[in-house]
């Protein structure tokens, strides 16, 4: 026996994505049910933010709560490329008033974006595993099935958001994914409660590892620092042929970084956590009943920190564009392929930037022409380039004043409309 609910909105994942979306829907108006798989709080990596997440968080309302609890993040420092100094970015000579992001704890961070979801109005539902995505076989998604606590339950929506992350629940059942192939990588980290502070205190590390590969250093507080070092699946595979095992390898990596200066007496034998293939993007972020953001959508190196960013962008954007859709379904599909456009080049513009910059043999001001041509910022400075990439303040424009159903949008539809009704008109005529 099972109950049957409806929803305007299902929601597949609590994680920062699928929270945004949820709550933001709820906040609308909409009947909103998030159904997440673990108990929050719950560990994820992930955990330096960028500064163009800023105007979500204030949307959302939580920007002094993340201040209040968590250690400031002012910049990027770079040891990487053919400069033999360092070299450094600081998130306030991008202008503005995004002056800093945060690096966080994710289980007390996802737990607070989950909470806040709860308080603008949306339904969750912890421990609650998704068993069955109704309408798949059919091609258009109209609810899922879930357990939870021995029950089950079956949910119709007008919606199902894939906000699951690399499960995919529902994107890999309505849409091919493709992995980037350049892009196999593997990283390997943990976390020490012995450190000196690096060049710049509040800055996310980032250096180049002779022989391939890089390494971050995230300092999440005082007496806690994340390290991890990110390399090639094709070393990773050559390391293990020659009975180099995971922890030999971050060692070695360690030892050939400038990191390792920072470490005081530091314990080598931490527990020590990996990851691997994540950079991918699907071929389509929405379908009938359907849509997909944050990891089920599309993912990319974590280099520059853009995993969070890009995830709740995504989710801000598809929150508007559903909100259209429920209220007028005739406009669905104008409303959803704007949301499509937009996230979709967010990502094309971080991923053809990544793979630039994945080569250390240039130099910093390639580097920072290159990100200025991406973003397309007209500025007499590529300095401001690069830092309005790699913090996501170069797309702020294009999310706060994202309107799904823009003056020229509105044209195409009516135009779209008219023309229709011309058709209806002669086929009718053409019958009497």
């Amino acid at each position: 026996m099972s109950d049957i609910q409806n929803f305007d909105v299902v929601v597949v994942g609590g994680g920062p994505a699928g929270s945004t979306v949820g709550g933001l829907l709820a906040k609308a108006g909409h009947q909103v049910l998030i159904l997440e798989r673990e108990r929050f709080p719950r560990y994820h990596i992930g955990e330096s933010l960028v500064t163009g997440m800023t105007p979500l968080m204030e949307e959302l309302g939580l920007v002094e709560e993340l201040d209040r609890r968590f250690q400031h993040k002012s910049g990027i420092s770079l040891r990487w490329g053919q400069d033999e100094q360092p070299w450094r970015s600081d998130f306030s000579a991008a202008g503005g008033t995004y002056t800093h992001a945060w690096h966080v704890t994710r289980s007390e961070f996802d737990e607070l974006m989950l909470d806040n979801a709860r308080s603008l109005g949306a339904t969750v539902v912890e421990e609650a595993h998704v068993n069955e995505v109704l309408g798949a076989d059919g091609g258009t998604v109209t609810g899922v099935v879930y357990t939870h606590g021995g029950q089950r339950h079956e949910i119709r929506s007008r919606y199902v958001v894939d906000a699951s992350g690399q499960a995919r629940t529902v994107a890999r059942k309505m849409t091919e994914t493709k992995w980037q192939d350049d892009l196999r990588n593997v990283a390997v980290w943990g976390y020490f409660d012995t450190y000196a502070p690096i060049e710049n205190e509040n800055d996310i590390l980032v250096e180049a590892i002779e022989g391939g590969g890089w390494m971050w250093g995230i300092p999440l507080s005082k007496d806690k620092l994340s390290m991890g070092y990110v390399l090639s699946v094709e070393q990773m595979t050559a390391a293990a042929r020659d009975g180099v095992g995971q922890r030999q390898l971050f060692l070695q990596g360690l030892a050939s970084s400038s990191i390792a200066k920072t470490m005081v007496d530091a314990d080598t034998e931490v527990e020590l956590s990996t990851a691997r293939d994540w950079s991918h993007l699907s071929d389509a972020f929405y379908g009938p009943g359907w849509v997909a953001v944050g990891d089920a959508a599309a993912f990319i190196d974590p280099l520059f920190s853009s995993g969070v960013w890009l995830g709740t962008s995504g989710a801000w954007l598809a929150a508007r564009a559903l909100d259209a859709a429920l209220k007028s379904p005739a406009d669905e599909e104008h409303a959803l392929q704007r949301f499509d456009s937009v996230y979709r080049q967010l990502f094309n513009d971080i991923l053809s930037y990544v793979r630039f910059f994945m080569d250390p043999s240039r130099r910093r001001e390639e580097y920072m022409q290159r990100a200025q041509e991406v973003t397309q910022m007209y500025t007499q400075s590529s300095r401001v380039g690069f830092i309005a990439l790699i913090s996501g303040v170069g797309a702020v424009a294009d999310l706060v004043d994202f309107d799904p159903m823009g003056m020229d949008g509105l044209r195409e539809i009516l135009t779209e409309r008219a023309q229709k009704a011309k058709a209806r008109a002669e086929t009718a005529a053409a019958a009497l």
